[in-house]
């Protein structure tokens, strides 16, 4: 019986698309969805152009196209399968195969990049599961992204140097300059980017302890993690957010930062949020500048993180009495969320500190940050600017802060530093 028999009696449906036999050297899968892509073939050749590692590759690229598309986008769609598929004969060899789901048509309730890339990912595991290595690893790329070309050697040499890797994000930039679109663009994704790198680190901050980031085009799961959990989210926005939070908080998950992926920092209107829905409002408000949580919603977080493991100890009586001295509007969202409650389960099926910690994160997790976040920023502390945020970020944590007028492309290079050299 092979590692992830199991996880496909319960995939419905599930039929393996690819005759083709996979290496028995096999040791990296990277799948791509691909929807109305015109510039996938600059995806494709960014993967080719890599260093190889020991270890032999497969890219499952997944052409996919709701069932209700009209029919500009269905020879849209013909034509970029029959560019890729061309390519792709150019370009096969054996240590490095790519394979093609030429024209998935998909059901339009669940359409969307979260069900492609979860066939990508279930065929990917396949794959796996036929020469029963649990430890190969299946990558997440986009359509429209680029790396650099130690992109693999760098995942292969941080799997050797720590074998218990269940899972990794990969460190990215989005393009800030160039002539592929509108300067407005540009300013957009200068702007989104910082606040999402502020976010990660002030949430960091807080002492919360699976702070990653969730990037669709950068990140890698190992084998017998993925299928343990269940596979990837079928969720039409986010399924790499929502995915990655089942991963995290297992341990033995990695940042690697010494290669870099390059997103695309175009918009789009197919998701409610994320990158393209973000750039989208962006140029839709006309606005210049993006806002992002006050400095204030993270204080209060932090302060009752750091009570994390005296609540272990506490009697309810005590339990309790720290909650009502925690600070607004924490209070009332704790309140609300009947903290004392749970924390109280949360004793009862612990038995020592280390587990009592690990399942008070897992209740408290980044799903209820945001929602806090959000919540405090409805109720108390109204959202700021992202040049504001970045430089009230480094106040806090004692690092100088930049005049007022620096560009914001030079307040984004600091906080990339930051991030970057975290080991």
């Amino acid at each position: 019986m092979a590692f992830a028999d199991a996880y496909f009696s319960k995939q419905k449906g599930f039929k393996p698309f690819f005759s083709e036999s996979p290496s028995e050297d096999l040791r990296y899968i990277v799948v791509i969805p691909a929807y109305r892509e015109p510039d996938l073939t600059g995806s494709l050749d960014s993967l080719f152009k890599c260093t190889p590692p020991e270890g032999h590759v497969e890219v499952i690229i997944v052409i996919n196209i709701p069932e209700n598309a009209d029919q500009t986008v269905v020879l849209e769609t013909r034509k970029n399968a029959s560019v890729a598929s061309g390519w792709i004969k150019d370009h096969n060899r054996r240590e490095f195969r790519f394979l093609l789901i030429p024209f998935s048509v998909m059901p339009a309730k669940e359409a969307g990049v979260g069900f492609a890339r979860k066939m990508g990912m279930d065929q990917a595991l396949y794959r796996f599961n036929s020469l029963n290595n649990p430890r190969g690893h299946i990558l997440s790329f986009d359509a429209d992204s680029q790396c650099d070309t130690n992109y693999f050697t760098a995942i292969e040499e941080t799997i050797q140097k720590h074998p218990l890797t269940k899972g990794f994000n990969l460190y990215f930039e989005h393009p800030l300059s160039g002539n592929d679109y509108p300067a407005a663009v540009y300013r957009g994704i200068t702007l989104y980017e910082m606040h999402l790198r502020y976010l990660n680190l002030f949430v960091r901050y807080t002492g919360f302890p699976h702070a990653f980031h969730t990037v669709g085009s950068c990140f890698g799961v190992r084998a017998d993690v993925y299928a343990g959990q269940g596979g990837m989210s079928k969720k039409k926005a986010g399924e790499d957010f929502y995915f990655l939070q089942k991963i995290i908080p297992l341990g033995g998950f990695r940042e690697i930062n010494n290669t870099c992926v390059m997103p695309s920092p175009r918009e789009s209107d197919r998701v409610p949020f994320g990158t393209g829905a973000a750039i989208h409002k962006y140029l839709k408000s006309q606005g210049s500048v993006i806002l992002t949580y006050a400095p204030a919603c993270f204080f209060s977080l932090r302060s009752f993180f750091m009570l994390a493991g005296s609540l272990y100890t506490m009697s309810e009586e005590e339990v309790n009495s720290a909650m009502n001295k925690v600070q607004e509007p924490l209070r009332t969202y704790l309140f609300e969320n009947r903290a004392s409650e749970a924390i109280r389960e949360i004793r009862a099926n612990s038995g020592s500190l280390l587990t009592f910690t690990n399942r008070f994160f897992k209740w408290f997790d980044a799903f209820r940050i945001i929602k806090y976040l959000n919540y405090a920023s409805r109720t108390s502390f109204r959202q700021i600017s992202t040049n504001q945020a970045v430089r009230d970020y480094l106040q806090v944590t004692g690092m100088p802060a930049p005049p007022e007028n620096t560009a914001a492309t030079e307040l984004l290079n600091l906080l990339r530093k930051i991030e970057r050299s975290r080991a």
